[in-house]
């Protein structure tokens, strides 16, 4: 039998926790099991199971969902990570990113986890990014047993939200964080054990598949692969609690998913960008709390008054005091103000810019909790800009701005910014249209949610410019010499009546004693999956030194009419921290360089390297060195892998990139 972990000290603090890793689940192919990481309360009843479902393998890149795996284990609550068929130590081919019948893993696993002796049958599922999608995708399906989710900064439709934003092919976000991720994700070793021949088998085979990255980009804007990617979220009935972020790449995608539930809900949106709440620099919450009442209300049936607290809790962003605000709905009923915008200060500038957008900072790309706008000054001085005048009284913004616009472009990124006195210009919200160029007339750009006070004094400005780079792929703007004009702005403004009657909400930051329990990690004695039963393994020497910090930087190359944006990240830790029964250590290394040229945004290019070395308790180094280059023509992915200094695997993939095609689209992503 399996030996618990070390106590979790801290208030709440009911069990210790037994962790089985690599647990095989069956499925209906009697010649496919899942694997999972399973995290049981010692000696506590039959409970509800959470479960999350992640393309990542739950051995490398299960970040902090370990830990809180192991934390609601710790609470009473049964915990099961599952990697997705044909990913990390599942078996079976893997299918293509966001594929609907994810959802059958999820079904497989609930059906298998309702006949075990530690469930009562119930089960809650929870996930952020892409485990929730995988979450709402199984909610969907209505199974009997789930009985409520947990979403985290996701979306219904990853294809027009992240892939292909607004319906134009993305650029550092999918071409290179992510599909970096799966990539290496792919390359890396097994790490539950590396001896075991199953698992290297396993991993002889994976490496040399085709990456997820030239699935990612096969299918071009508009194709059917991605109407099939989306989640019917009007059929999800169960209760939710939705966590959204306003600088996160999906909080218009989470926002639109909640408003389509029908069953009970609750959403709090934060000024986070996406990472988890609780591990947020800016306005941390206790998730895990939060969390844990909504768990305990709809699976436990608990009369903890979760369903009591304001359905909607929103986080007033801008200058004026900071605060949450608890209202009743969302949207929030009838705020729709038409402006108009004939008084405005209008300024273009010589010409239309395709390298404008990286002062935005790196909302839409998933690079964690660094990157919030810059002052959006020099990029407001490439795009064509309509200022108010200045604000007589606080206007608080709540909802999602509409702005009317011509459209001589294939493409139009819309920004509304806040000026103060000083000409500092903060990004508010922005939406993408890739619909034109049209012959007169005129579209609706629905910019992205917000909820932001404006002060006195300060001005609102509308930003016009053909693209939003790094977000998506730099484009010629075409009829150069003719710039859009904005003729109709319609802003969501919160009535002062409707602000006093939202009650001011106290939302306290994550109990300190709490962020260090989620941090401790066993080094001793620890769990194995239960066909090694468990063993004591020697922790590896401390790392010779810390890791380096992150970078992000944004270049502007004078001479060459560039534009670059890098992402530097690094991870030296003493151990894989959520393989507790291996005691691995791995490094990794990852840079991400994004330019744009604006003279030819046809030589635009984003390229990847990274680089990961593990030394395994049985004595070997392992290392991986991954590499992709995407430019407008089609990409190009290597993998190289060597064993103690030998040449183990080396491999090159291309693919040509479908042309983008101008594609009308009736919703904007922030």
């Amino acid at each position: 039998m399996n030996a618990p972990e070390p106590p979790l000290e801290g208030p709440g603090h009911r069990y210790d926790v037994i962790v089985h890793r690599d647990v095989r689940i069956p499925t209906a192919d009697p010649d496919v099991t899942l694997s999972g990481d399973l995290f049981l309360p010692e000696g506590a009843a039959p409970a509800p199971l959470l479960l999350t479902l992640l393309p990542y393998r739950r051995d490398v890149a299960a970040l902090s969902g370990s830990a809180a795996f192991r934390w609601f284990a710790s609470r009473g609550y049964p915990s099961l990570l599952v990697d997705l068929r044909g990913l990390g130590s599942s078996d079976g081919v893997r299918r293509p990113p966001f594929h609907p019948q994810e959802a059958d893993d999820a079904l497989d696993a609930i059906a298998w986890a309702r006949r075990q002796p530690w469930c009562d049958g119930r089960v809650g599922m929870w996930g952020g990014s892409y485990g929730g999608m995988t979450t709402m995708r199984t909610a969907a399906r209505r199974p009997a047993a789930l009985r409520a989710i947990v979403v985290l900064e996701s979306t219904d439709d990853p294809g027009h939200d992240f892939v292909h934003p607004g319906g134009t092919r993305g650029a550092l976000g999918p071409l290179g964080l992510w599909s970096m991720t799966m990539l290496l994700g792919q390359l890396l070793p097994p790490l539950d054990d590396y001896a075991d021949l199953t698992e290297r088998a396993r991993w002889r085979s994976r490496r040399s598949e085709r990456p997820h990255l030239l699935d990612l980009f096969g299918s071009g804007p508009g194709d059917p692969v991605w109407d099939r990617a989306r989640i019917d979220a009007a059929a999800i009935d169960v209760p939710a609690l939705c966590f959204a972020g306003w600088r996160d790449l999906f909080c218009e995608g989470t926002l639109r998913a909640y408003e389509k539930m029908t069953g009970p809900k609750r959403l709090i949106a934060g000024p986070w960008l996406h990472t988890m709440p609780h591990e947020s620099p800016h306005v941390p919450v206790d998730f895990l709390e939060l969390a844990l009442a909504w768990w305990d209300r709809w699976l436990r049936d608990e009369p903890n008054g979760a369903d009591k607290a304001p359905p909607v809790s929103v986080y007033v962003e801008g200058g004026g005091a900071p605060r949450w605000l608890g209202l009743q709905d969302w949207p929030t009923g009838d705020t729709a103000v038409p402006v108009d915008p004939a008084g405005w200060t209008r300024t273009e500038a010589v010409r239309p810019d395709p390298a404008t957008g990286a002062l935005s900072g790196l909302w839409a790309v998933p690079a964690g909790p660094f990157g919030l706008p810059l002052d959006q000054h020099d990029d407001d001085t490439h795009s064509l800009c309509l200022t108010s005048p200045p604000c007589r009284e606080p206007q608080l913004l709540c909802g999602r701005p509409v702005v009317t616009v011509t459209a001589p472009w294939p493409r139009l990124s819309v920004k509304l910014t806040d000026v103060d006195p000083m000409g500092r210009s903060t990004l508010v919200c922005a939406g993408l249209w890739a619909g034109g160029p049209l012959d007169g007339g005129t579209v609706d750009v629905t910019l992205g949610p917000t909820t932001y006070e404006l002060p006195r004094g300060h001005r609102l400005r509308i930003a016009v410019a053909p693209g939003d780079f790094p977000r998506v792929w730099p484009q010629e703007p075409g009829r150069g010499e003719v710039w859009p004009e904005v003729t109709g702005l319609v802003f969501p403004v919160l009535p002062v009546e409707r602000v006093e009657a939202a009650g001011v909400l106290d939302f306290p930051a994550p109990d300190p004693s709490s962020l260090l329990e989620l941090l401790s990690v066993p080094t001793g004695t620890v769990s194995e999956s239960p066909a090694t039963g468990t063993g004591t393994a020697p922790a590896p020497a401390a790392a010779a030194s810390a890791p380096d910090p992150p970078v992000w930087e944004i270049a502007d190359d004078h001479l060459g009419n560039t534009v670059s944006v890098r992402i530097a990240l690094s991870d030296d830790g003493p151990a894989v921290p959520h393989t507790h029964g291996r005691a691995h250590r791995m490094r990794g290394r990852q840079e991400i360089t994004a330019t744009a040229h604006r003279v030819q945004p046809e030589a635009a290019s984003v390229t990847v390297s990274a680089s990961g070395e593990v030394h395994t308790d049985t004595g070997h180094r392992i290392t991986v060195d991954a590499d992709i280059t995407a430019q407008a023509s089609g990409v190009r992915a290597g993998g190289r892998i060597t064993l103690d200094g030998h040449l183990l695997f080396d491999r090159r993939w291309t693919a040509d990139l479908p042309d983008p095609p101008a594609l009308p689209h009736d919703r904007s992503t922030r």
